[in-house]
Formats: C-alpha cells, structure tokens, sequence
C-alpha cells in the first residue's frame, strides 16, 4: 500500500480534526509560532493526551518542559495526576509555572530548574508515563543511553515511555550529525531493549511510543 505524504494542507487537515482548545493551549499556541518556541503541537498533543488517558497514568515524568503545552495536556489526560518535569532554561520555566498554574495545575506540575541526566540521577519515585522532548538536545549517543536506562529505573512495570522527534526529519536513516546519530540511536535501544516494546508513529516529527513490560 501507498504511503501517504503528509503535507501542510493534510497536517492541517488533521489539526482541524482535535477540538478547539481553551484559553491557555490556544494562547500558547499563537506565543510558541511568534516566538519560535518549540511544542508538539495540537495533533500530537491530543495523541499524548489520549495515551495517558487510555494507559491511566498518574504519575508523569517529562523531560523538556518548554513553556509547558505538552504538560497541559498530559496532565488533562491523567485525570487528576501529578507531573514533574526538567528545564535548565529558567525563563522558560517561570512561563511555564505560570501556564500550569493558569490551567487549573498549579499544584499539580513540579518544574525542576536542572539538567535532567543529573536530576534523574537523584530522583526518586516511581512513574507511570515518562515523556522525553529532549532528543535533539543530548550531546553524545552515551548520555542518551544513560538517560533512556534513568528512565526505564523509574518507570512502574506497564508505565509508557515516550520521546518526540524520533524521525529527525527523516534524518535518522543516514545520520551525520550528532543530534541525529543520539536519535537514531535512541531508536535503536528502544528497540532492543528487553524491557520495552514500542513503536515510532510517523505524527509530526515522529513519535516514540512505548510499554514497560511488567
């Protein structure tokens, strides 16, 4: 069967399909295009939101904060559930505390200000869905191991373990740089690895989806 090619007009197409968000994802949304800040956008948003949903996910770890949308809507997903998520850029950080916090989670969301390899290192608690954004930010195929593995530690058996950008831009079939060289490498692990069964889905720049076995 044909692939189909998804385009700007499809991708559209498929936008228009999630429902209108609030107040504060659509707000986000129009601040994230201004200003070039980096989100998943409102299909792939909608698809974390309905993972957490359907996995019953309570416990959330998120590596990537950003200003705080793809939080929002995994946090919507969990129903009641807490997140802890890493960003070493701290105005970032405070408009995401304040988007939380406008969205009804300001008690629920923990932003922690630090690297998040060294964080995991000494974080402790269990998980039920843990979500990496940080794919294109790891400086060596090491470190993307090391923190795959923190992960995995704290992920309950049955938990979902996510990652964003797992196509590069189709940059992962032939890597040369090393942003795309962690990805495909990550991929690669995710797909070996004896405590995981997962999928890429071909969504935006590509997602990694997968299950903690029990």
């Amino acid at each position: 069967m044909r692939t189909v090619e998804v385009t700007d007009d499809l991708q559209a197409y498929l936008d228009g399909l999630v429902p209108t968000r609030d107040a504060v994802l659509a707000r986000m949304e129009e601040e994230a295009d201004r200003e070039g800040i980096p989100i998943v956008e409102p299909h792939e948003g909608s698809l974390l939101y309905l993972l957490v949903k359907i996995a019953g996910a309570k416990r959330i770890l998120e590596l990537g904060t950003a200003t705080g949308y793809s939080g929002i809507w995994m946090l919507r997903g969990s129903g009641g559930g807490t997140l802890t998520t890493y960003e070493t850029d701290h105005d970032r950080a405070q408009r995401a505390r304040a988007n939380f916090g406008e969205a009804g989670f300001g008690k629920a969301a923990i932003v922690l200000e630090e690297n998040a390899k060294d964080g995991l290192e000494k974080l402790e608690g269990r998980f039920d869905a843990c979500f990496i954004d940080l794919l294109n930010s790891f400086k060596s195929e090491e470190i993307t191991r090391r923190v795959l593995e923190l992960c995995i530690e704290r992920l309950e058996g049955g938990a979902l373990l996510m990652a964003d950008n797992a196509l590069r831009q189709g940059e992962v079939i032939a890597p040369k740089n090393q942003q795309a060289k962690n990805v495909a490498a990550y991929n690669q692990l995710v797909a070996k690895h004896p405590r995981l069964e997962g999928v890429v889905i071909p969504i935006r720049d590509g997602l990694s989806v997968a299950r903690v076995k029990d």
